[in-house]
């Protein structure tokens, strides 16, 4: 009996799986045979249209300002300073004495060097008047003449050595700091003060050597203080060096900027900004981006139906990217709605603006 049972109930089971499958093989084939709904199969997605835009490479150092014209004045001799003309911080013109020294015995020189010279200058006079009456011979004459030549130079001599008792400014510019003193004795080495012109200040800095190539001479950049990061300052490039360091592979780039209202000063750290611009390419939003193992790729809508195209990324710039590949400026991408497309699918597409949707839709 315990046999019989259990034949049965398997029995049973076996016809009950029989029916449930036989009804729901017969329900999919009903289903197969119902026509699709028209435009039931198109996938609404977000889209926009294509823009263009330059590639911009934005290149960062830091560079240190230095003046126009800078020099360390030192005096021409050694000698007792006998004045300082000026103090520090003041704006001196070229050729404005800056300190003499004591130049009693140049003076003298001068004024020996002036006798002589009037003598001889004397001496040539008279014999010139002598000679054509052959009182006086013409080689007598030219050995005054060349003495007087002499008794010149000794005299031009003596002022020179006068004029180096007295330190004079090279250029135009702000005076600084000194430690020299009236009563002082100074040498050729003694540094008297510094001068810098700060009417324009020079910005050093080394820009890397894969963009060496595409700097010239008058491009503009942007400097920025970096006490001061506010201030944008305008600044053209003036010098390029001839030569790749080889040691840090960059250029040495010299660039000027106004300082009119002498607010910059020689030392000073800058930010610098050089913006490189190159070919023009797709903006696109990065959402609109996918990956697949043939490379980045997006959406784009071709008479309603999605059309697969690859991309080769070229740069992120602030949520967008710039890619390279076979699109127009105009054409429609798919922006969201990317996930589970397929090439030729049918789409209905609806203009994507941030935040919001536009209401313009695509038949």
């Amino acid at each position: 009996m315990r046999l019989v049972t259990q034949v049965s109930i398997v029995a049973l089971l076996a016809a009950v799986l029989g029916i449930g499958w036989w009804t729901t093989n017969r329900g999919g084939d009903d289903v197969a045979r119902k026509p699709a709904r028209k435009g039931g199969s198109a996938t609404l997605v977000l889209v926009e249209n294509v823009k263009f835009a330059e590639d911009k490479i934005v290149v960062r150092a830091i560079g240190t300002g230095q003046a126009l014209k800078s020099a360390s004045i030192h005096p021409s001799v050694a000698g007792e300073v006998m004045e300082v003309a000026f103090r520090a911080g003041d704006r001196v013109t070229k050729g404005s004495p800056l300190v003499r020294l004591d130049d009693k015995h140049q003076r003298l020189s001068v004024r020996l060097a002036e006798v002589a010279m009037n003598e001889a200058a004397r001496q040539v006079k008279r014999l010139k008047q002598l000679a054509p009456s052959g009182a006086a011979s013409v080689a007598r004459l030219e050995t005054a003449q060349n003495e007087y030549e002499s008794a010149r130079l000794r005299l031009d001599q003596a002022k020179a050595a006068l004029e180096d008792r007295t330190v004079f400014a090279p250029f135009d510019g702000v005076i600084g700091l000194t430690e020299i003193e009236r009563g002082d004795r100074v040498s050729v080495e003694t540094l008297i003060a510094t001068l810098d012109n700060r009417a324009s200040i020079l910005v050093d800095f080394s820009l890397p050597e894969e963009y060496a190539a595409k700097l010239r001479l008058g491009d503009t950049l942007t400097l920025r203080p970096w006490t001061a990061r506010e201030m944008a300052l305008e600044g053209k490039v003036v010098t390029l060096g001839s030569r790749i360091d080889p040691v840090s592979r960059t250029l040495r780039v010299k660039a000027e900027i106004p300082n009119e209202d002498d607010l910059i000063r020689p030392g000073t750290s800058f930010d610098v900004q050089l913006v490189f611009r190159g070919n023009s390419y797709a903006a696109i939003p990065e959402v609109a981006v996918l990956w697949s193992r043939d490379g980045a790729y997006l959406w784009r809508v071709v008479d309603s139906r999605a059309e697969k195209v690859f991309v080769a990324i070229v740069r992120r710039d602030k949520g967008r990217i710039l890619v390279d590949g076979p699109l127009n400026d105009g054409d429609t991408i798919v922006v969201e709605g990317v996930q589970g497309l397929r090439p030729a699918q049918a789409v209905k597409t609806e203009f994507f603006e941030s935040p919001g949707i536009a209401s313009k839709v695509q038949g």
